[in-house]
């Protein structure tokens, strides 16, 4: 396993949490149509509004199922990312790791959370990287496909 793979395994929580975001932001639109369109004008005639209310409905459920479906999953990522993380044994590289990879921080804003120059960092960042490196090879079970 390179560094460069043990960085796609640590950026799979920020693509699962992306894309429970885009969910959430799916589901949100749908509700705010239905809102939008949901007075009902008893005796208005309009027989079709019912379907089509209905159908909407069942999207939203569908997407609120989705969504939750992503939640389970970006959760246990999470889970799993932070214990290989706390694997180092070494509270600065899991700091910086966190920071980086679960919390989603610029360098430069690791860095002055950290009291390091930005160079420190990444020079920190690699030493991390490679001890997770290690980590990882030897706990094969943590590792999923990461693609």
């Amino acid at each position: 396993m390179t560094t460069d793979e043990v960085k796609a395994y640590l950026w799979q929580v920020h693509k699962l949490d992306n894309k429970l975001q885009r969910a959430r932001m799916d589901l949100d639109k749908l509700r705010s149509a239905v809102e939008y369109r949901s007075p009902s004008f008893e005796g208005a005639g309009g027989h079709g509004s019912n379907d089509k209310l209905g159908q909407a409905m069942t999207r939203i459920v569908e997407y609120a199922a989705q969504a939750d479906v992503l939640a389970a999953e970006y959760t246990a990522k999470y889970d799993e990312v932070k214990k290989a993380i706390g694997t180092l044994e070494n509270d600065s590289l899991e700091q910086l790791l966190e920071l980086r990879y679960l919390h989603y921080l610029k360098w430069e804003d690791i860095a002055q959370r950290m009291n390091y120059s930005d160079r420190q960092a990444l020079r920190l960042h690699g030493v991390a990287l490679k001890k997770m490196q290690k980590s990882l090879k030897m706990s094969p079970n943590v590792i999923e496909c990461h693609t």
